[in-house]
Order: structure tokens, then C-alpha cells, then sequence
């Protein structure tokens, strides 16, 4: 099932390429509010750069085209919880959180409708989220809980669904846009399967190990809302004088 969904998406591809009328290179970023099951939002930040192929436009009364778009950047996902629950400093009061630093590709189809001067459109796909090793010097995920800092994901698949408004000034090389998305995980950051036997420091007495035997799969799930304010350059393709953009 995902081979036969990476060929069609591939094959998508190609077609658009081939009908395109004009492509896009551009960046964007801004707000990312991040959560998980029975946890508090973690109100951070994402950056993104991109390739925007765009079909033609169709239609006479309600003008359309269909594209696509690949996504590569930045996203610091996770969520944030009342340490009360781990005893941070004896305090009830601090707020703690998860953070992943994750690198993210997604490949967008996307449909934009014209109004007047501005571009309204909508966008789904597919993404994929690399959250690499720590290493001595850099942490790619900030977990406070010993247990699930040790069922971290390298590896996570998930949706991108959202929409926004555009402005392509006329034989201008260049448009903006602002942008909202939610972008659901489908497979867990943190996960240990059902059988799994863990051992851990105590969070209060790291030289006291426990042990925990998972009676059912342990998953934990990002989902993100993501605010966005991006441009782009333009690549216009060389038209007849009657032909519309």
C-alpha cells in the first residue's frame, strides 16, 4: 500500500511538472502550537523552504489550477505538561515540556481559486519527520520523562492539511502568502511495543533503575497547528498576449 501511494504521488508529480505554467522557489515560517494526548500546548516555531510547480488555470466564471509542492524544513514539535507530575524541584508550578527537533519533508498537492486580486487555496499531503540521535553536544529531542526518552522515533509519517491566501502581482517575479495547517502524526514520536521490557533511572535518583514491563503498545503522537507568512519567486513561462496567468 505505501509503494502503490509513493507511485501515484510520483506519477502526480510528473504530470504537473508537465503541464505546469509556471513554477516557484520560496521560504516561509512562523508559529507552530504543538500538543499530545492529555498534555498542554507547546507554542513554538517552524521555517520551511520550498518548490511550487502550478498548473494552468481553468474555467471561465471561477477561475482554477491544481499544483504541487515540496516542503523541506524546520519544526520544533512536542508539547508541555505541569511538572508536578515528575517532581521538578519540589514544585507543582513549573511547567516543563517535550521538544523535538525535527526535519521535515512533505509533498503537497495543492488547488488555488482567484478572487479579485488575491488567490485563495487549499493543500493535503503526506510528510515525513526525521528526528535524528542526540549526540554529546546536541539534543534533537528534549525529553524530561527517563522512560519515554528512551522510545524516541527516528522516524515519523504524517499529514498535512490546511490552506491560505495568496498575492501574485501581475508580471511581478514575486508573490506572498499567509498560511494555516494542521499536520496530524500517524505513527508515534515515542513508542515502546506491547512485551517491551524497559529499564530507566528514577527521575528523583538516576542511580536507582526501575524496570517496567509494557502490557500494551505505549504511543505517543504529535499534533501540530502550524501559522505561517511566506514568499516566493516566480518562474513565469512565456505566454501568448490572450492568454491569462
Amino acid at each position: 500500500m505505501n509503494k502503490l501511494l509513493f507511485i501515484v504521488i510520483a506519477l502526480l508529480l510528473f504530470i504537473f511538472q508537465c503541464q505546469g505554467q509556471h513554477h516557484a522557489i520560496g521560504a516561509k515560517g512562523g508559529l507552530l502550537i504543538g500538543t499530545q494526548k492529555n498534555k498542554r500546548a507547546l507554542f513554538s516555531y517552524h521555517t520551511d523552504i520550498f518548490f511550487e510547480g502550478m498548473g494552468k488555470w481553468q474555467g471561465e466564471n471561477l477561475q482554477r489550477r491544481i499544483g504541487y509542492l515540496i516542503q523541506f524544513g524546520y519544526h520544533r514539535r512536542g508539547a508541555s505538561y505541569n511538572s508536578g507530575m515528575f517532581n521538578i524541584n519540589n514544585s507543582t508550578n513549573y511547567i516543563a515540556s517535550d521538544i523535538f527537533h525535527n526535519f521535515s519533508l512533505a509533498l503537497l498537492l495543492k488547488g488555488n481559486f482567484k478572487l479579485g486580486v488575491f488567490l485563495p487555496y487549499y493543500g493535503a499531503g503526506i510528510r515525513l519527520d526525521i528526528t535524528p540521535p542526540n549526540n554529546g553536544t546536541i539534543q534533537f529531542a528534549e525529553v524530561i520523562n527517563p522512560l519515554d526518552a528512551q522510545g524516541v522515533q527516528g522516524a515519523t509519517l504524517g499529514l498535512w492539511l490546511g490552506g491560505g491566501i495568496e498575492w501574485e502581482p501581475p508580471k511581478s517575479p514575486f508573490g506572498m502568502f499567509l498560511e494555516l495547517n494542521i499536520s496530524p502524526d500517524l505513527t508515534p514520536q515515542i513508542f515502546f511495543a506491547a512485551g517491551t521490557q524497559v529499564a530507566y533511572p528514577n527521575f528523583q535518583n538516576p542511580n536507582n533503575i526501575q524496570i517496567q514491563q509494557m502490557t500494551q503498545d505505549y504511543r505517543i503522537i504529535n499534533l501540530s497547528i502550524e501559522v505561517s507568512f511566506g514568499f516566493k519567486f516566480l518562474f513565469r513561462k512565456n505566454k501568448n498576449p490572450n492568454q491569462n496567468l
